[in-house]
């Protein structure tokens, strides 16, 4: 059986701060330092990793710099800031893992106090939004996709040599094979989408029906790039993806069935690469008639 745990925690510098263009580096280093299953989890390179790291907000404004060279994030001592910790685990003992992060820590970027604000556990057969007819996703923090999630599985191998270009558009059907994968990879076996034997081969159907099942009513969407950390030559590594919301109507009953978790799950693990320092992060709301919402 699978849980699912999301702890906020209150982040107040104690002076003022130059914070990396992902402030969610300041938790995540906060986090390695801890060590424990959550730890090992943030440093690990595994694609689905069943963890997610938010960037630091402000009045509910994600601190993530999108210009290459610009102005740096600054934040006066004594701001409180918030983040979010989230992890599908398995065993009880995680929760004592994300509460003990309380405290005072000296990291590369300032000194931050950390509080837990609040504590939520889910099972994740519980999970589920009351998705409607329309809903409407919101892409909080750039988003970053890529086309290869849309590979059958069976020419995986011959695509190894072709580059990973990300994709600037949240195209369904790289949204939800990737989701599919993401709940497959991080549940317990029983609790599987659509049955404990679910494959890759999954996925890449859903994928192929949600681009049939799912039309766009309204969007605002917009490219951004964001600096992500450097490689081993020291050069910066950029990131693209994509920003603003996509209202959708869903042509299945059936699949909107299979979309309501796998949002939810969204909701607090995020959608693409990079999960682990923030990006992804989505919010979804629904509605009882088509909108044209512009908000």
């Amino acid at each position: 059986m699978s849980y699912l745990i999301s702890c906020r925690y209150t982040v107040v510098p104690f002076s003022d701060v130059v914070l990396p263009p992902l402030s969610s580096k300041v938790v995540k280093f906060v986090v390695d330092v801890r060590g424990g299953r959550v730890g090992e989890l943030s440093r690990s390179s595994m694609p689905f990793k069943p963890l997610s790291i938010s960037p630091l907000f402000l009045g509910g404004s994600p601190l993530i710099s999108f210009r290459v060279g610009g102005p740096p994030l600054s934040v006066r001592g004594g701001t409180p800031l918030t983040t979010y910790l989230s992890v599908v685990f398995s065993d009880y003992g995680l929760v004592d893992e994300l509460t003990s992060l309380e405290g005072v820590y000296d990291t590369p970027y300032g000194r931050f106090r950390f509080n837990v604000d609040s504590l939520e556990v889910v099972d994740v057969r519980a999970l589920g939004l009351g998705l409607t007819k329309f809903f409407r996703v919101d892409f909080i923090t750039p988003t970053v996709l890529t086309s290869k999630y849309m590979l059958p599985p069976t020419l995986k191998s011959r695509s190894r040599s072709l580059p990973e270009k990300h994709r600037l558009v949240p195209q369904p059907s790289l949204i939800f094979s990737y989701l599919l994968r993401l709940w497959n990879s991080v549940v317990s076996p029983g609790e599987r989408i659509p049955n404990t034997c679910a494959s890759d081969w999954e996925a890449y159907k859903l994928g192929r029906l949600s681009d049939i099942a799912l039309v766009e009513v309204s969007y605002r969407l917009r490219p951004v790039s964001v600096v992500i950390g450097r490689d081993v030559k020291g050069r910066l590594r950029i990131a693209k993806g994509f920003k603003g919301w996509v209202t959708y109507e869903c042509l299945s009953s059936k699949l909107l069935q299979v979309y309501d978790k796998l949002l939810a799950l969204a909701t607090y693990l995020g959608i693409g690469r990079s999960r682990g320092i923030g990006l992804g992060l989505v919010r979804v709301k629904t509605y009882n008639t088509k909108t044209n919402d512009s908000s």
